[in-house]
């Protein structure tokens, strides 16, 4: 296996760590390593690599971290937290980078097969965040997703990405919403209804049955209306909603988690009718 080094970062702070460890699908996930898979196979499709950098844009990824006790210096009295971000060395062109991840399960599922006698956390960042990073370690750039993608991003690759204009991905036609059964889907709303009345940065709620272009069958979506911080949505939200109904779903199915700011959510919102809409009150 890959050795991992730490070099020492200065970030602020680190999202909370999950007991619950399973499967979230989001549809900024799945439309990122859509557009990444498909550019993989044809790089030298320029279309594919527009929808690969507009999608990478927007894209939070997860970069495993290890934390210390902050040296104090003359310059730096303090005493705090170290953040120092993992780096390893790609063996297909033998140069370091920063190995990122586009979810923490994947990232969990790369660091249990490494013999590790550390404690590593997640710590969630842009791509733009990351290259910087990058090349203030001086490595040269981020792996995305290794041992599954193994795409290297280098700092070279990235000054060329900033030249080129990000295009909003697909239209109408690029998906298919629809609403599902009632049964199970009124379970599966009564459950959900029960985690968003606890949720203050959901506003509305929908749940519906989405066709993907890379799939076959109508999968389970929820779409929300949320208006809290975007790093922290996959987190405090999209999993805890996942938990919530994985015993309401059909045997073998996923749940996709989007909000209405992606294009389905943004079809979904304009198209059907809410589940869930907060009430706001004297104490909402």
């Amino acid at each position: 296996m890959p050795e991992v080094e730490f070099i020492e970062s200065e970030v602020p702070k680190l999202p909370p760590k999950t007991e619950e460890r399973m499967q979230v699908i989001s549809l900024e996930k799945a439309r990122f390593e859509k557009a990444l898979s498909d550019f993989i196979v044809k790089p030298i499709d320029s279309e594919l690599e527009m929808r690969f950098v507009s999608e990478l844009y927007t894209m939070l990824f997860y970069v495993p971290v290890q934390v210390g006790e902050q040296t104090i210096t003359a310059r730096n009295r303090k005493p705090g937290l170290r953040l120092d971000v993992a780096t390893m060395t790609y063996l297909a062109d033998g140069n370091e980078y920063v190995p990122v991840f586009s979810s923490p399960d994947r990232m969990d599922s790369f660091l249990r097969e490494m013999d590790r006698n550390i404690e590593l956390r997640p710590m969630v960042l842009s791509a733009k965040e990351l290259m910087f990073q990058a090349r203030r370690v001086n490595v040269a750039g981020i792996l995305v997703n290794p041992g599954e993608h193994n795409f290297p991003l280098s700092n070279e690759y990235w000054s060329y990405v900033k030249q080129i204009r990000p295009i909003e991905l697909g239209d109408g036609r690029n998906f298919k919403l629809k609403i599902m059964s009632r049964d199970p889907a009124a379970r599966i709303e009564n459950k959900l209804k029960s985690v968003l009345k606890r949720m203050r940065t959901v506003k509305k709620a929908w749940l519906l049955g989405v066709k993907l272009p890379e799939h076959d069958e109508y999968e389970y979506v929820i779409i929300v209306e949320y208006i809290g911080e975007k790093q922290k949505f996959e987190e405090q939200v999209a999993r805890k909603l996942a938990v919530s109904v994985r015993g309401q779903l059909p045997y073998r199915s996923d749940v996709l988690i989007g909000t209405t700011e992606d294009l389905v959510g943004r079809s979904a919102s304009k198209n059907f009718t809410p589940f869930y809409e907060r009430r706001i009150g004297l104490f909402g």
